[in-house]
């Protein structure tokens, strides 16, 4: 949407605005509305409400304008943005009625306590949201993996070979933060189902990040099962001649024996964090297959 565009929309909303004003008048004029009644007040949160409806009906606009130059980022700003009309609106409250500052702290100070304890959720949520917002704790774009005993997740642990499938093991739900709003974040999972997270769920959540700011590899692993039949020396110089011409191998080694019948040979590698580390995987997987179909033709008669 183009500034003109933008702009024309917020004559508008004066306009409809001023239009509620002047009704308003005319009725408190002609005794529709009682004469006791402050003109004031209403006229306050005419003004205020006027103030959110702007920035929300502007906001969808600049959002849209700003997602192809920012991405994610985008939402950041017009979350700050909706966080300052509501001073902004606070404000103009306060000030339409002619209260000043220490009136409102003394008189909140009650109020304050019985608002609190009836909203504290909202409230918690909402306060969350600042501290997310404000320190970076999550943004818009990262590739993040909530870890928190507040949202139940079972894993796969039966067989065994399941729980060992992934790199490394954690409980909690993977996606990408689109929004973080002032009382809940929105999340897209791995699977493309929408998460609608609570702030304060995020807040005392561990957060394990993918796409960190400070480290330039990522370091996976493969795991890959052999009979105790085979040789071990013969099986090791067999993965290390197929995996050789892949420079991103760290580390070949029989890792452990998972019970009577098998060992596990682990293959360490390392990927740029540009680079899809599954791709590497998948070539160590397909490899590793080979060798073990070559093995077993081998140990027929």
């Amino acid at each position: 949407m183009s500034m003109r565009s933008i702009v024309l929309r917020i004559v508008v909303d004066i306009v409809i605005l001023g239009f509620l004003a002047t009704l308003i008048w005319f009725l408190w004029i002609a005794g529709i509305i009682p004469s006791n009644v402050p003109l004031n007040v209403v006229y306050a949160i005419l003004a205020a409400v006027g103030i959110v409806l702007i920035i929300y009906s502007i906001s969808s606009p600049i959002l849209k304008s700003l997602v192809p130059k920012y991405g994610h980022k985008a939402y950041t700003f017009t979350n700050v943005l909706k966080l300052f009309t509501y001073i902004i609106a606070g404000i103009v409250i306060l000030a339409s009625l002619g209260i000043s500052p220490e009136v409102a702290l003394a008189g909140g100070t009650f109020s304050g306590l019985i608002v609190g304890l009836a909203l504290q959720p909202v409230l918690s949520n909402f306060f969350a949201g600042l501290i997310v917002l404000l320190t970076g704790y999550v943004k818009p774009g990262d590739d993040i993996r909530l870890v928190t005993s507040e949202m139940p997740y079972q894993w796969a642990f039966l067989p065994g070979y399941k729980y060992f499938s992934p790199d490394y093991v954690f409980v909690g739900y993977r996606g990408r933060i689109i929004e973080v709003g002032l009382l809940y974040s929105l999340m897209i999972s791995d699977s493309g189902v929408e998460l609608k997270i609570p702030n304060r769920i995020i807040f005392n959540a561990a957060i394990v990040n993918y796409t960190p700011k400070h480290q330039l590899e990522r370091v996976s692993q493969v795991r890959y099962e052999f009979k105790v039949d085979y040789d071990p020396d013969l099986v090791l110089e067999r993965v290390r001649n197929a995996l050789s011409d892949i420079k991103e191998i760290d580390d070949i080694a029989i890792n452990e024996q998972c019970d009577k019948e098998y060992y596990i040979v682990q293959i360490r590698f390392s990927a740029p964090m540009d680079k899809d580390w599954r791709e590497i995987k998948s070539e160590v997987l397909k490899r590793l297959i080979k060798v073990h179909r070559e093995l077993k033709i081998a140990e027929k008669p």
